[in-house]
């Protein structure tokens, strides 16, 4: 097995910055690398921004696709197989005193991130104020990487089944714009109760969650087709282009056509 020091990747790694408690590096893979098992030294998150790969673990496969945000506790063993050429990652390591610092818990690690229904686009503004890296972008990812643990103390054990189901519902229903009474309606479900415990659940409210799955899903024709701005707009259920570049911006910190060109 291969054990990765902080700041070691098996791809190759084009630009790196350095922080008080955490390093940030972009990784390329362009020529095929090792695939045996390994581990980092410290806590770690990707977030895929091209090509992506087999990620095993713990007996499971995971097919790994851009948008996907992979965590990793502190020297996981993993392995990474059938990488798509190119593939380019976003990685954050984190150090045990960014967590001491900052009052927080590295015991549940991936739960309190991927609690985080902004996970993706948190890290997405922290990759455009690399772009930018002026006199205020440290001070911007902190805030951002802060903000990835925002949900921490707001995980609950108990999750009631409407939970899935809505989630289930509204993935399945991305393109449409469905209302709080048809949500109702189809979970036979108090709108009272969804309105009240929504945000509990989910980090968020139910129209900036409908907003986000649709963003999402225009990341993926945004990297995986050469459809127009135009057709993703009303694929993905906006009004018109200039709204959805204004919450496609607000979400990620690009507006459609300079994510493309990530």
């Amino acid at each position: 097995m291969i054990e990765l020091r902080t700041k070691e990747f098996l791809g190759k790694t084009t630009e790196q910055f350095s922080f008080e408690n955490y390093d940030i590096s972009m990784v390329k893979y362009h020529h095929p690398v090792s695939e045996d098992w390994h581990s980092h030294e410290k806590y770690h998150l990707s977030l895929i921004l091209q090509g992506g790969n087999l990620e095993s673990r713990k007996g499971e496969d995971i097919q790994v696709l851009p948008g996907t945000i992979i965590v990793y506790d502190k020297e996981e063993v993993h392995r990474n197989r059938h990488t798509a050429f190119p593939s380019e990652n976003l990685n954050i390591e984190i150090d045990d005193q960014f967590f001491k610092q900052n009052e927080l818990s590295t015991t549940d690690f991936r739960r309190s991130i991927l609690k985080n229904t902004a996970v993706q686009f948190q890290l997405l503004k922290i990759y455009k104020e690399l772009r930018v890296n002026d006199i205020s972008s440290a001070e911007s990812i902190h805030s951002s990487l802060l903000t990835l643990f925002s949900g921490h103390d707001k995980l609950v054990d108990y999750r009631p089944q409407w939970v899935q189901s809505i989630q289930e519902l509204l993935c399945d229903r991305w393109d449409e714009f469905i209302t709080l009474e048809e949500l109702s309606r189809e979970l036979q479900l108090h709108p009272v109760t969804i309105s009240r415990y929504f945000s509990k659940y989910f980090n968020c409210t139910l129209g900036e969650y409908m907003r986000r799955i649709k963003i999402e899903k225009a990341i993926l024709f945004l990297k995986h087709t050469k459809k127009p701005l135009t057709e993703i707009t009303f694929l993905c259920g906006f009004s018109d282009q200039s709204h959805f570049s204004k919450i496609f911006k607000q979400s990620t910190g690009f507006k459609p056509y300079e994510f493309r060109k990530i």
